[in-house]
């Protein structure tokens, strides 16, 4: 393969310290500094502090906990508790004048709708939470925003990009999207190698689900409108949580190709869902 060591590959990583900047209608206004964090020596991972009572922001994490994409839940379990923790140190938020604590409850996608569905019930139904944050996988994140829509709960997405999900069919007033989207990532990569101009032989090598399909196409345009000399010279999808890419390894030697462009995650491994 010409080239091999040119590799366009798109890696998301996410922070929770957006938690901050929740909805003004939930959060109100901070009631501490947002430029000083607290004391976090006592923070346990293991042990998150958990609040009960009215005085508390209820936030339903969905994410994967169990199956072979663990690893993506407790990624984010940690990071959101360690936010939550240093706000929680400071007094919390305050909303109408009172503050508030923040409160994690996992909630398990296990990377199925399903069990993203039976999740988002319980977490609302049972667990009371005044928010839904989440998920990887864009066809996850879809089930959750339609949820949350029927039963009038916030929806915050901070993961999936997928266009289609803030669409004229999709929108929902309840769901937030405070991340990009995969025009941008598709076209921008595009536009980048036309730019370039000396790459033009590209393979596209994503997982076999929304966000991997979506992102290859909004590729796929970026070329057509910014680079028309560049060729497709191949196009596969793997399976989620796949292990052995010896065989797509084999065909893109074969086929002559400058770049992979893939929208592959690495936050966990097998190679995991992602967006």
């Amino acid at each position: 393969m010409k080239s091999t060591k040119t590799l366009f590959a798109l890696f998301v990583v996410f922070s929770c310290v957006c938690l901050i900047g929740l909805p003004q209608a939930i959060a109100g206004r901070a009631a501490f500094d947002v430029n000083k964090m607290a004391d976090m020596s006592d923070f346990d991972p293991n042990n998150p502090i958990i609040y009960t009572g009215d005085d508390t922001i209820r936030i339903g994490l969905l994410q994967l906990f169990s199956g072979p994409g663990a690893g993506n839940g407790e990624i984010f379990w940690l990071t959101c508790n360690w936010v939550a923790h240093d706000i929680n140190k400071r007094g919390g938020i305050l909303v109408d004048g009172k503050k508030k604590k923040i409160v994690f409850i996992k909630g398990d996608t296990k990377g199925k709708p399903t069990d993203t569905k039976k999740a988002c019930e319980r977490l609302i139904l049972k667990d009371k939470v005044d928010i839904l944050w989440g998920t990887s996988g864009s066809h996850l994140t879809n089930i959750i925003s339609q949820v949350a829509k029927k039963y009038k709960v916030i929806h915050q997405n901070s993961l999936a990009c997928s266009d289609y999900l803030m669409d004229a069919k999709n929108f929902s007033r309840y769901t937030f999207q405070t991340f990009t989207r995969n025009s941008i990532f598709g076209q921008g990569g595009a536009y980048y190698y036309g730019q370039r101009n000396k790459e033009k032989k590209f393979y596209i090598l994503c997982q076999d689900y929304s966000f991997g399909h979506s992102l290859a196409d909004e590729f796929k345009k970026g070329l057509k409108k910014y680079f028309p000399a560049a060729q497709i010279v191949g196009e596969d999808y793997h399976p989620l949580f796949a292990k052995d890419f010896a065989p797509y390894v084999t065909k893109i030697q074969a086929s002559g190709a400058e770049v992979i462009f893939t929208g592959d995650a690495t936050c966990s491994k097998p190679a995991g869902i992602w967006a």
